[in-house]
């Protein structure tokens, strides 16, 4: 558990806060103030740590900011989901039921088109 001591100048609504760093140690993002050691909320089985320049959505929680997401920069349709890395690897799930998987499309029907 991360406890703040200094929390007279926290503010007590969400703010947007860019990550300013990310290494081995954590990473920190600014926005109205300097924020370090944030804990990152995720659904279930999903973990991922914010890339430099990401834009946090950081909310107060007991005295302490947590990450509730990463702002979003991907185009889809509504009813899909995607899943990438910074490294280029991404996973599409397409409302017509097609997985795409680094650019190969597996149909709904189990059919393979490389890309």
């Amino acid at each position: 558990m991360i406890m703040i001591k200094d929390t007279q100048n926290r503010p007590e609504t969400p703010v947007i806060a860019q990550v300013s760093y990310s290494e081995g140690a954590g990473f920190g993002a600014v926005g109205e103030s300097e924020h370090r050691q944030i804990p990152v909320f995720a659904p279930r089985g999903i973990c991922y740590r914010p890339c430099e320049g990401d834009n946090l959505l950081l909310i107060p929680v007991d005295g302490a900011d947590v990450c509730a997401g990463v702002l979003s920069g991907e185009n889809l349709e509504p009813g899909e989901l995607a899943l990438s890395s910074a490294g280029g690897a991404r996973i599409l799930l397409k409302k017509n039921g097609d997985v795409v998987i680094n650019g190969v499309v597996i149909s709904r029907d189990g059919v393979v088109t490389p890309p």
